[in-house]
């Protein structure tokens, strides 16, 4: 998995590159730790290169929303597959954020 962050006129642009698997939502959980302390008034995650996202990704997600929610912040998902997208929205992530395919 790889992460490249773009942080400009307040919006955060994160693209990850790769399955997000059990082991990569740790390094997730580190680096999303590591974009709160960024200034931004938006995260958008470009997910358009994400085969797959365990449950253990997803709750990274939910918690880094949590988070940013908290700080008067929004956060979006864009360039998700049917895949991903029928899966966020059958658990209802589509409810706490916007999705784009």
């Amino acid at each position: 998995m790889e992460i490249t962050v773009e942080n400009n006129k307040n919006q955060l642009k994160v693209t990850i590159i790769g399955a997000v698997d059990n082991e990569n939502a740790e390094e997730l959980k580190s680096q999303f730790q590591q974009f709160l302390k960024n200034d931004f008034e938006e995260a958008i995650f470009d997910l358009s290169f994400v085969p797959f996202i365990t449950s253990s990704g997803i709750g990274k997600f939910l918690i880094f929303y949590k988070n940013i929610i908290s700080l008067g912040r929004k956060m979006r998902v864009k360039g998700i597959n049917d895949n991903l997208f029928d899966l966020f929205k059958s658990i209802k992530l589509d409810k706490l954020f916007p999705i784009e395919k």
